[in-house]
């Protein structure tokens, strides 16, 4: 019983630590759920338009959207890569709520804040070349600004926090 104690524990330290990235196609299926047993990091590419669109709606006629979802059930860290154009349609709400990092041409984060003036501490703590989405009411302090062109962080003024295709 040990050895086999020794053996799950060692496959749920080993999954910790394991990544992979999948490449998303729309006519592609789904991968399997053995994907979400040996890696707790999941970073999907090229995702697009629609796929977001049917991810915010729910829609689980889409096989993906099924998927994703059963990933969080496994507590998978998602990482969505999108294209910078793709990027300018993402949802304040799912930036800020969604359990998934959005990674815009696969190394600037995005970012989204609640407050109504960003801070300096808050722009400092993201990483250098991220982008930021802000809604019409939000404001960066001074500082903020200032450690924001410092850090070459991308600014992206939304009308509101839905998505243009809820409208």
């Amino acid at each position: 019983m040990n050895e086999l104690m020794a053996k799950v524990i060692k496959k749920i330290r080993d999954r910790q630590t394991q990544s992979i990235q999948i490449t998303y196609f729309n006519n592609s299926s789904a991968p399997g759920p053995e994907v979400f047993v040996n890696n707790a990091t999941v970073d999907i590419m090229n995702i697009s338009l629609q796929l977001l669109k049917d991810l915010y709606s729910m829609n689980t006629e889409n096989e993906w959207v099924k998927w994703i979802a059963q990933g969080f059930e496994y507590d998978i860290n998602f990482r969505f890569e999108v294209s910078a154009k793709v990027a300018k349609f993402l949802p304040v709400k799912m930036i800020r709520d969604w359990p998934v990092l959005f990674v815009v041409d696969a190394k600037r984060p995005v970012h989204s804040f609640r407050r109504r003036y960003v801070s300096r501490a808050a722009v400092a703590d993201i990483a250098d070349k991220s982008v930021v989405v802000l809604t019409q009411d939000q404001r960066l302090t001074a500082d903020a600004e200032e450690i924001a062109r410092f850090k070459d962080i991308q600014l992206q003024v939304r009308n509101d926090v839905d998505c243009i295709w809820q409208k």
